[in-house]
């Protein structure tokens, strides 16, 4: 059998996955969308649970006006005032810092009688230059916006109260020193342009004012809105947060969660090996088992003649014979087989479909079959393959079917190679297809001599169900005895299935009333009524 890469995407398939690191992102994200809106509701439900329980505060901002004493100033040279530095960025943070000091805010304390400490008040107070200007903007937080002005506007008030008392005292030193020296004086000379009379009378007006180098241009106003908790940023918060918080959590689930969601996964892991049909999932049912094609949606049917298509072309006249298989249970291969079958078979070719899952048989149950010769009895030479095989109809197209009587691992050993090779060669003189329903392989190798002597291996994969492990074992089973895989059947979607099930992944859209085969029985040729019947199934 050649390697998957004889198979590349001319032959049906799409090669490997070219696609780019964005359109990987987007398909994680399309897949999980309901994860990530569900964190994002989460994570705006709890913003807006935050915004409404959690305290209010409000903020209300005072300005000052730093105008410090320039180095000429001989009035001010020797007085504790703010003076220049040579860089204005500088001498507005100096002036900030002055604002928040703890004797500044024991006074704002003495002066609003506010039961706190120094420490806790300035923890709520902030002083900071605005923009490139020599304003400072002292804002203050507290639980009511009366309160948040007054703190405020007392810091801002009391900062020049307690400058002007240090500049005051300072004055108050040096005042009796100096009037010693003017009374010492001649009259003539007290008074006039840079006498000790003129220092004096400009040290008494300093005196009787404020600290001439800060001053308050704006008093803080009343807050009209909490400053927090704040409603639309909170909000916003949450909900970028809660994107995030999803968009994670997905790559998360992604990377945790084996099971294969899309068809990039599956060619990314089979290198060169194409998809050949695309099986869609219209429904569930309640009964577990394969399906037959009666039950099957248009799509799904016509995705099986797809398929057919495909193989068919590969075929180029000869016969072939196909193995499918699959990494799990449930997974839709025996249904894939029955439909592939009939699917050939209503194509116009001579089909044979051989049951080797001698472990969970299905098919004889699945077409309403009771066969009294089986795989087991052509397995153990008891019988002929031609002895052996049963014919039906699916409307007016036969084909004809092996079908195993019963389960039991002990009947799995008797299919070696040497048998196997034989079934084959057999089947392939009757029939210009022969579809084997092979058991997982990653569960038994019962069936793995088939594989190896098969035209083709197609591997059934549901998405949703089939996990990337298991996938890459099967792969590693096959490649290492030289059966390569062929083609994928990508089943699409998952269902609820029985323990039992292989299948079980597509409903029937019909109207109420229509064949479900529950009322119309099929009868066999020796005149017993089967199993489970189709009314447009017939068996000779």
């Amino acid at each position: 059998m050649a390697p998957p890469s004889s198979y590349g995407p001319s032959e049906g398939g799409h090669g490997r996955s070219d696609a780019s690191g964005f359109s990987r992102y987007y398909e994680v994200i399309r897949e999980h969308w309901l994860l990530i809106v569900v964190c994002t509701i989460i994570a705006v439900i709890a913003a807006a649970v935050y915004v409404s329980v959690a305290p209010k505060s409000y903020t209300a901002t005072s300005e000052l006006l730093a105008n410090p004493a320039q180095a000429d100033d001989t009035d001010l040279f020797s007085l504790p005032v703010l003076h220049t530095s040579g860089d204005p960025t500088q001498d507005i943070l100096t002036a900030a810092a002055l604002v928040t000091t703890p004797q500044v805010a024991d006074s704002v304390i003495a002066k609003l009688g506010l039961h706190t400490s120094a420490g806790a008040l300035l923890a709520n107070v902030q002083s900071i230059p605005i923009g490139q200007s020599n304003l400072v903007g002292v804002s203050a937080e507290a639980s009511t916006a009366s309160q948040a002005r007054a703190i405020a506007n007392a810091f801002a008030n009391q900062v020049i109260v307690v400058r002007t008392a240090a500049l005051h005292a300072a004055i108050m030193a040096q005042l009796p020193s100096l009037q010693n020296s003017v009374n010492q004086l001649p009259p003539a000379d007290r008074n006039g342009p840079g006498s000790l009379g003129e220092e004096l009378t400009t040290l008494k007006q300093l005196l009787a004012a404020n600290d001439p180098t800060l001053s308050v241009v704006a008093a803080a106003e009343l807050p009209t809105s909490p400053s927090s908790p704040k409603t639309k940023l909170s909000l916003v918060a949450g909900l970028f947060g809660g994107l995030l918080l999803g968009i994670g959590a997905a790559f998360a689930f992604s990377a945790l969660d084996p099971r294969i969601r899309r068809e990039d996964q599956v060619r990314e892991l089979l290198d060169g090996v194409p998809v050949l049909a695309r099986i869609p999932q219209v429904g569930r049912r309640k009964t577990p088992g394969p399906l037959i094609p009666n039950d099957l949606s248009l799509p799904a049917l016509e995705a099986y003649r797809t398929l057919r298509t495909s193989l068919a072309t590969r075929a180029s006249g000869k016969p072939q014979a196909y193995l499918l298989t699959g990494c799990a249970p449930s997974e839709g291969k025996t249904t894939s087989a029955i439909s592939l079958a009939v699917a050939l078979a209503q194509g116009g070719g001579r089909v044979i479909l051989i049951e080797a899952d001698l472990r969970r048989p299905r098919i004889a149950s699945s077409l309403g079959l009771k066969p009294e010769i089986g795989t087991e009895q052509v397995l153990s030479g008891e019988s002929t393959l031609r002895d052996a095989l049963m014919p039906i109809w699916f409307d007016s197209t036969p084909m004809h079917v092996l079908p195993a009587r019963g389960a039991g691992a002990g009947l799995a050993d008797r299919l070696s190679f040497a048998v196997a090779q034989h079934l084959i060669a057999a089947a392939k003189e009757q029939a210009d297809f022969v579809v084997i329903d092979s058991p997982p392989l990653t569960a038994v190798i019962d069936a793995l001599p088939l594989a190896q002597l098969a035209d083709e291996i197609l591997l059934v994969v549901r998405a949703g169900h089939s996990r990337l492990t298991k996938l890459a074992q099967l792969a590693e089973i096959l490649n290492n005895q030289g059966a390569y895989p062929t083609g994928v059947v990508m089943v699409g979607g998952t269902a609820q299935l029985g323990a039992y099930s292989y299948g079980d992944y597509l409903m029937p859209e019909r109207p109420s009333g229509s064949g479900g085969g529950d009322s119309n029985s099929t009868r066999s040729g020796d005149g017993r009524e089967s199993r489970r019947g189709r009314d447009r199934i017939r068996q000779t």
